[in-house]
């Protein structure tokens, strides 16, 4: 029997004391620059007998590197015998955090090349056997706020059956650790015992709960701020002084503050951690961004090609944390002007107000330079008919009533004008494509409940927008248009992730009004669509291939998403939906199916994705566009 983080720790201190050994070998003399660049370098680090990880991921775990293969011009590591013993701790204590308690790593060879004196490495790996986990439980004084012994043991990321990996060990700790402070338990603590059987190689890992007392918050402090005024970041802190203490409402509030875009950085402190029994004041350390600032940016997809953005941003208006922002933006299918004021206060923190001025051009134009793009991707104009700009402003506020649920109010008031109209056209295509104005008016919400915005592994999203248009108050036609779509996330496995979504609207005229404009209706296709089609191509088509839209749309999709190594991924989905030029008509044997894959690379704006996707039976005038590339989940 042994015990697990006793045997870790006795492996960390003396990997330690051997790396310290190795930097100093590595130390460079001062005295004679040259001498270190003419030591003979590392050709090539080769594994046998890994069967768990691949050669690659053990050879990033080394402070010895080889020449890189795809970099000719790059040196490899100086060959270093201290370093390279070191490594072989750096190799055990890689798969003993990965529960191969007994691996070793042994330096099976060490060569050296005549002619080009550079080394060649061979390591031999014994992973040996994996721990698994046997049981998980409690001891010490289990709290009354924390829900069944049973249920919690349920959320943790360490299970019966895993293997015994210090990431989700570690996981675990931090787990029941927000937990209970969660239910105020401040300065709680745990004591985690993992007792191995050498025999069968599993192991009981018992956390010991040391909950203490419950614990207020006492004096809440922000410091930092030098043009912000105080009282427009406290406004936006929701605990207060007496209050029991929650990490999940402190980490709320250093969102929030976050939230109105003035600051770099907000560092929640906790200034009297070990005063037992005190109330625990917290600090809120604030760190200010210019308030001006510029930004230019580049990017590419197989859907707007390239695309250039540059961005004004004067923060802090009236000394009340308004944020004025100037846009302009230009890729392959459309251009922008913006305008954008933001008020994050109005009424209340949980209260927000913001104000637009907008033109946006819908026009085919050249952004590419060399053309690679649109033959790579086949771009296509998502409007070939026709051109249409839109301008005009647009007011809403918006409310927050917790942290999962929001709704919004507005209206926008548009002028769309319609030009390069291509007259050889059909008159289905050309059928609401009359120059116009609108004056919308809009609700909208959403119920958010998942875990992660960015890369989501479980819960759920539903959000619907109701828009209104009445030729009594200024617009050119009437009609209600509702839009909802809901989304659900399920971790399969600890990896594995299964995502599904459906979106579901309809158009429907009144009055005078019986033809939709066309800036107005449903088009469906291409990326956070229905994959496989060309943007806009899937619904009804003319005899030009021209799309129509229609007033009715139906689609959704069928995601897994899975890990292959490091940051790249993987995905698997069946997209599906269409456009019906009847309002609320959504017959389903006229549903388009796309089966399709790709990988993603994470990135910390989102994973960056390259797909592929297959149409299924589709029509013989549908355009279809296997090839995808953009950043950001697909939904």
């Amino acid at each position: 029997m042994g015990h697990y983080f006793r045997a870790w720790s006795a492996l960390l201190l003396t990997f330690s004391l051997l790396s310290l050994s190795a930097c100093a070998t590595f130390k460079k003399d001062d005295s004679a620059p040259d001498t270190w660049l003419d030591l003979p370098e590392v050709e090539r680090i080769r594994f046998i007998g890994n069967e768990t990880f691949w050669s690659y991921l053990l050879r990033k775990v080394m402070a010895t590197k080889q020449r890189p293969r795809f970099r000719p011009w790059k040196r490899g590591e100086p060959f270093d015998p201290a370093a390279l013993d070191a490594d072989m701790l750096r190799l055990r204590k890689y798969y003993f955090d990965r529960g191969f308690l007994s691996a070793d790593a042994l330096v099976e060879s060490v060569t050296q090349d005549p002619e080009t004196e550079r080394y060649s490495i061979v390591i031999e790996i014994d992973e040996g056997p994996v721990t698994i986990v046997r049981s998980v439980g409690f001891a010490g004084d289990y709290p009354p706020e924390l829900p069944p012994e049973k249920e919690l043991l349920g959320l943790l990321e360490l299970q019966p059956g895993d293997r015994l990996t210090l990431d989700e060990f570690d996981s675990s700790i931090a787990r029941l650790r927000l937990r209970m402070q969660n239910a105020g338990y401040a300065r709680a603590g745990i004591v985690p015992d993992t007792v191995v059987d050498p025999d069968t190689h599993e192991a009981d890992v018992i956390f010991s709960l040391e909950p203490g007392s419950l614990t207020p918050f006492g004096e809440i402090t922000i410091t930092g701020q030098e043009q912000v005024p105080e009282y427009v970041i406290r406004r936006q802190v929701k605990i207060n002084e007496g209050d029991l203490y929650s990490t999940r409402e402190l980490i709320e509030s250093q969102g929030r503050i976050f939230d109105l875009g003035m600051f770099r950085a907000v560092t929640p402190r906790q200034l009297n951690p070990d005063e037992s029994g005190e109330p625990l004041d917290v600090e809120f350390a604030v760190t200010e961004r210019k308030p001006r600032s510029i930004r230019f940016g580049i990017g590419a997809s197989s859907v707007e090609s390239m695309r250039y953005e540059a961005r004004w941003l004067l923060r802090n208006l009236r000394q009340q944390a308004q944020t004025l922002s100037l846009l302009g933006r230009v890729t392959g299918i459309s251009q922008t002007l913006e305008a954008d004021l933001f008020d994050p206060y109005v009424f209340g923190p949980d209260t927000s107000m913001s104000y637009k001025l907008f033109a946006l051009n819908y026009k085919r134009i050249q952004t590419d330079p060399f053309g690679t793009l649109s033959s790579v991707f086949d771009i296509v104009d998502p409007f070939p008919a026709y051109d249409l700009l839109s301008a005009g402003g647009e007011w809403q506020i918006e409310h927050e009533f917790t942290r999962r649920l929001a709704a919004a109010a507005g209206l926008e008031l548009t002028a769309n004008l319609f030009y390069d109209i291509d007259l050889t056209a059909s008159e289905e295509a050309l059928e609401g494509v009359e120059d116009n104005k609108l004056f919308i008016q809009y609700v909208s919400g959403q119920w958010d409940y998942r875990d992660n915005r960015i890369n989501t592994r479980r819960g759920w999203f539903m959000s619907g927008q109701f828009d209104h248009s009445n030729q009594a108050v200024v617009s050119d036609a009437s009609f209600v248009k509702p839009t909802v779509e809901g989304r659900y996330f399920y971790p399969v496995t600890r990896k594995i992730v299964f995502a599904t979504r459906l979106k579901i609207g309809g158009i429907e005229p009144y009055g005078e009004t019986t033809v939709i404009p066309s800036n107005v209706r449903y088009f469906a296709g291409g990326p956070g669509s229905v994959r496989g089609y060309a943007l806009n191509r899937l619904g009804p088509l003319d005899e030009n291939g021209n799309p129509v839209g229609g007033n009715s749309l139906l689609e959704g999709s069928l995601e897994i998403r899975f890990p292959i190594f490091g940051p790249v991924g993987g995905t698997a989905f069946v997209d599906f939906g269409n456009v019906f030029s009847p309002s609320f008509s959504y017959p389903l044997d006229r549903i388009k199916f796309t089966v399709g894959g790709g990988l993603s690379y994470v990135t910390p704006i989102g994973p960056l994705r390259f797909e592929l996707a297959y149409a299924i039976d589709p029509d013989s005038d549908d355009l279809t566009s296997p090839f995808l590339f953009s950043i950001g989940q697909s939904f």
